[in-house]
């Protein structure tokens, strides 16, 4: 999909923020999410994309791929697929709410370029449907 198509919508239906908060938000520590960055969490999903295992680390962004991978149902090597898929939706809306432009936001960018969702409007909602959420 094309990567203005997916920030146009993404700026215009808020609702999928709520589906965040309520999906994936909420299954984390708030304290944890406050000290990360977008950044940080597309450095992370990009390792955890690209990788077969990935080494433990004192970080609050590992911490928060661990929650969020130790909630997806599958095993191996899609289990960190999906956990870096859910970690750039996390990262979408922290730019998202700093206000950010999300066509320049490094996990929209990802996201956008995902072979597995053809349709916008869906992106969100079948990362975290796909992992569990």
């Amino acid at each position: 999909m094309r990567l203005d198509e997916f920030a146009e919508f993404l700026d215009a239906d808020t609702g999928w923020r709520d589906e965040v908060r309520t999906r994936l938000l909420a299954r984390l520590d708030p304290r944890m999410v406050e000290r990360t960055s977008c950044l940080r969490v597309a450095e992370l999903a990009e390792e955890l994309d690209t990788q077969v295992t990935v080494e433990p680390r004192p970080d609050v962004t590992f911490d928060i791929a661990k929650a969020v991978h130790c909630r997806v149902p599958f095993k191996g090597v899609v289990r960190l697929r999906h956990t870096a898929r859910n970690l750039r939706v996390l990262g979408v809306y922290l730019c998202a709410v700093a206000g950010r432009d999300l066509g320049a936001c490094p996990c929209a960018v990802a996201l956008a370029a995902d072979p597995s969702d053809a349709a916008v409007r869906h992106v969100i909602g079948s990362a975290l449907d796909r992992a569990g959420l």
